[in-house]
């Protein structure tokens, strides 16, 4: 799988997020009681995205060899998942010990006191996670994320996090690369697209 670099304009005019949690329902003949487990490993990150009408043909020429690029399913490309910066400080947020899974993660190299709020999102390993608690940096630059889904892979000392402006790597979710060619050079593109792992 190769990673596609996704052309930098026009910038999506919407994109549509979604993270279904798979769960199986067993529910009881007799006492209609339901028992819930939770696929943890489960979810994976969908999205809709549509770009805003794009004019001549010199402008959708590049989105036309994203397409090609992207070879239907095979290859992967980093869709932005925040509309804007998260925070406005740069620095260098690392993993702070290695074998770390699960619903949580020790960090190192935040700016102290730094917060980042219940409901952002940060990327660990390729993977676009979402906090389910307020992330605050201490005096000393460590903070603990705690997040919806399962991390996937094993943590490595010192790799990387993306919290200012956290992506998914995704893949088309069809071998279809189409789009709307209209009157007078007017293009339009949209296509749903999944997380790829």
């Amino acid at each position: 799988m190769t990673m596609i670099t996704m052309p930098a304009a026009p910038i999506p005019a919407k994109v549509e997020w979604n993270l279904p949690q798979p769960t199986q329902v067993n529910r009881s003949e007799i006492t209609s009681r339901r028992r819930v487990t939770i696929l943890s490993k489960a979810p994976r990150w969908t999205a809709s995205v549509e770009l805003p009408e794009i004019r001549g043909e010199a402008n959708v020429r590049p989105w036309r060899a994203f397409f090609g690029k992207l070879n239907g399913r095979a290859n992967s490309f980093r869709l932005i998942a925040v509309e804007n910066d998260q925070h406005a400080i740069a620095q260098s947020v690392v993993v702070d010990g290695s074998g770390q899974q699960g619903f949580s993660l020790a960090t190192r190299g935040w700016y102290p006191r730094l917060r980042l709020g219940e409901g952002c999102l940060v990327t660990v390993a390729d993977q676009l996670l979402e906090l389910t608690e307020p992330a605050i940096a201490d005096a000393t630059g460590r903070a603990v994320l705690n997040f919806v889904a399962y991390l996937r892979v094993p943590s490595i000392d010192g790799a990387a996090i993306e919290t200012r402006r956290p992506f998914g790597v995704m893949s088309l979710a069809t071998d279809d690369g189409k789009w709307i060619a209209g009157k007078n050079q007017r293009y339009s593109i949209s296509f749903a697209c999944e997380e790829s792992f």
